[in-house]
């Protein structure tokens, strides 16, 4: 028998970009050639492609002199057949490259757990890939609605925030007292700031032209606040009800950016939820604890919860970030700015495991979305190998089975 464990929250630009190797096919009617200095006569030149299957010549590429040629043939056969002759320099496929999904949002470009360009001192690529998966998973639009529900469980959620505003699905707390029948009250208002950080990394609205932008940003929310006050603190009794709240109203991912002692009370809500990872089961993901060492907290310690543990812009573990065997993957955590409590148009930078959970709770909803009906097994094994190997290869206990990177969900 446990006594009911206190729990803590674990928290210590426009621009459009060309993706130069996801390359979206080629165009159909044109095919790019390059003659030999050598080939100076138009008849000359006009002979090779007819002879490829090949023309008029549409137009030049500024500076290079390669031709843009008209064909009515496989481009791709057409350009072997050009890359043959004695007279072309060389020939190819006229590639279709596509904008990378980069939001209009004001501060994207402080978001390096999103985009790295070392805009803050740190590595490029050292981010989740996020406009890479947008476009990779179809989100490319920035569509604000159709994505699986996530569930939060912490402090609350400032809903009126300019970055929050509609993102509110299910709104309710559990404060104070033991698990009773009925004994969710209505309200989800954040007296602390860590629930409305979180939610904004996992659903901030984005290119909307202010603010952030969040990972699973079609996402709706379900929030149960189990947390409070300026310590963060709840108890067992409260986060295991919220956990049943969540998952009871179809909340397909559950962030939990908390972690203390374990306790039969959170085991079995957690159990619950997961439904062994049954298709009706929800993926419950935690926190790996801010104490820097092996300690394994709950409930990121149980089987059926996905661990997260914190890199900064480096790909490194984070300082603080614990380490065991139980840690399955990782993400940013290290001076993360997301939404605030104290305005609807503040945010905050802060750091901590909490701040990397929510990072991964919006891949594996993007991964739900993608899957609808798959059970929580498969959308946990894809979570899993949506990640970049960091460490020691393989699995390790700083990082798990890597940093997750959203480009490799699709």
């Amino acid at each position: 028998m446990h006594r009911p464990t206190r729990i803590l929250a674990l928290a210590t630009v426009l621009a459009l970009g060309l993706t130069s190797a996801a390359s979206a096919g080629y165009d159909r009617d044109t095919v790019i050639v390059k003659f030999k200095d050598s080939a100076t006569a138009a008849a000359q030149r006009g002979a090779v492609l007819q002879r490829a299957g090949a023309g008029p010549v549409l137009g030049t590429v500024r500076g290079l002199g390669a031709n843009v040629v008209r064909t009515t043939a496989d481009p791709a056969v057409v350009a072997g057949r050009l890359n043959r002759s004695a007279l072309v320099q060389y020939a190819e496929v006229n590639q279709i490259l596509r904008a990378s999904a980069v939001p209009n949002d004001a501060r994207f470009g402080e978001l390096y757990g999103l985009n790295n360009t070392g805009q803050t001192g740190g590595t490029p690529d050292a981010d989740i890939d996020a406009p890479e998966g947008w476009d990779a998973t179809g989100l490319g639009t920035f569509p604000a609605t159709g994505g699986a529900k996530v569930g939060i469980v912490d402090t609350g959620i400032r809903a009126s925030h300019q970055d929050l505003a509609g993102k509110v699905a299910d709104c309710a707390q559990s404060r104070g007292f033991l698990i009773f029948a009925g004994s969710i009250r209505a309200g989800c208002a954040d007296d602390n700031g860590h629930g409305t950080h979180v939610a904004g990394t996992i659903g901030a609205n984005t290119n909307n032209g202010v603010g952030v932008a969040g990972v699973a940003f079609n996402s709706p929310l379900g929030i149960c606040r189990a947390l409070g006050g300026p310590a963060g603190t709840g108890n067992t009794a409260d986060v295991a009800n919220c956990i049943g709240y969540l998952h009871d109203t179809g909340s397909k991912v559950i962030s939990m950016s908390l972690g203390g002692g374990d306790s039969t009370t959170l085991r079995n809500a957690v159990v619950r939820a997961y439904r062994n990872g049954a298709s009706n089961g929800s993926l419950i993901v935690a926190a790996a604890g801010n104490d820097g060492n092996a300690t394994v907290n709950y409930p990121a310690g149980y089987a059926e919860v996905v661990s997260v543990a914190a890199t900064d812009n480096r790909d490194q573990r984070a300082s603080f970030s614990n380490a065991n065997a139980d840690v399955e993957v990782a993400a940013p955590g290290v001076n993360i700015l997301s939404t605030w409590f104290s305005s609807d148009s503040s945010y905050n930078t802060i750091s901590g495991t909490s701040m990397a959970t929510p990072h991964v709770a919006g891949v594996a909803a993007i991964i739900a979305g993608r899957n609808a009906g798959a059970t929580v097994t498969t959308i946990r094994s894809r979570l899993q190998a949506a990640t970049d190997d960091l460490g020691a290869p393989g699995r390790d206990a700083s990082f798990g089975f890597g940093r997750v990177n959203l480009s490799k969900a699709g």
